[in-house]
């Protein structure tokens, strides 16, 4: 029986052998590929101002093929804000406002610098590459915030041309009674809203409630001249400030800048994104 057992083990140490000699089951484990560049970089500011260079520093080495160049690539990011606010209504605050952001366009490659000896530091054992990149002219900031003189073909422009009407539908269905009090009066339309107004008695405060006259179903509706006056009111009129208007659109954009260490095989390594804003 000891024998049958030392025969069986020798057979089966001598299969595992064979079994190495023709294929090394350790390969399986090793992932293999090229190796880049390694690189760091870091830029002058968190914001650049378009049409001007942004100044960069740039370390990297390598442990594999010798190095080529090196390239700065950013894609265009658009953020448009909007805000358009009626100060005249006393029950609620009506504004609206929006920021919405989207890729314009795909990471490019924007600048390409070759790898030079002359830049190599015997004391960081890197090579260390202070230089720049050009940001378009094209990505200035836009501003069209709290004028002074309204104008409605470029609120149709950045808001749309159903926007003001929306709007003032919309505010419409929240307003009551001191709304269209303050406003009417505010903008001049009415000297005197006693004609139309009614008050209650509320039991549980003691306060006298003023509302719009009660009909004989015991209900306030907006009277109609109130509801002829609304109608006359213009947008501008609705967002009418002291001396400006209330409505701001702001466009700018963002890059994410990142760079690229080629080798001769073409073999790259990326270093971090550097979001920069464009004034």
């Amino acid at each position: 029986m000891k024998i049958a057992k030392f025969i069986f083990l020798s057979l089966l140490a001598g299969m595992l052998l064979s079994a190495c000699a023709k294929h090394d089951f350790l390969d399986d484990l090793l992932i293999t590929g090229n190796v880049g560049p390694q690189a760091y970089w870091s830029v002058g500011s968190a914001t650049v101002t378009a049409g001007t260079n942004m100044p960069f520093m740039l370390q990297y080495y390598t442990t594999g093929k010798p190095i080529d160049r090196s390239e700065v690539w950013y894609d265009v990011v658009e953020t448009q804000e909007k805000s358009v606010i009626c100060p005249w209504v006393k029950t609620f605050t009506y504004s609206v406002i929006s920021s919405i952001s989207e890729e314009k366009r795909v990471s490019q490659k924007i600048q390409e610098y070759p790898n030079s000896l002359a830049v190599w530091s015997d004391s960081l054992h890197a090579y260390v590459l202070q230089d720049a990149f050009p940001v378009s002219n094209t990505l200035n900031r836009f501003t069209w915030s709290n004028p002074v003189v309204f104008d409605y073909d470029l609120m149709n422009t950045y808001f749309g041309t159903g926007f003001m009407q929306q709007f003032k539908d919309s505010l419409q269905s929240l307003m009551q009674f001191a709304d269209y009090k303050n406003m009417l009066l505010g903008l001049g339309l009415l000297s005197d809203f006693n004609q139309y107004t009614d008050s209650t008695l509320d039991v549980n405060s003691g306060a006298w409630v003023y509302h719009f006259p009660t009909d004989a179903n015991g209900n306030t509706p907006v009277p109609a001249e109130i509801n002829a006056l609304f109608a006359d009111i213009t947008f501008d009129q609705l967002i009418q400030g002291s001396p400006n208007y209330n409505v701001s659109y702001i466009r700018r954009y963002t890059i994410n800048a990142v760079m690229r260490v080629y080798d001769i095989n073409g073999v790259y390594s990326a270093t971090t994104s550097q979001a920069i804003d464009v004034n």
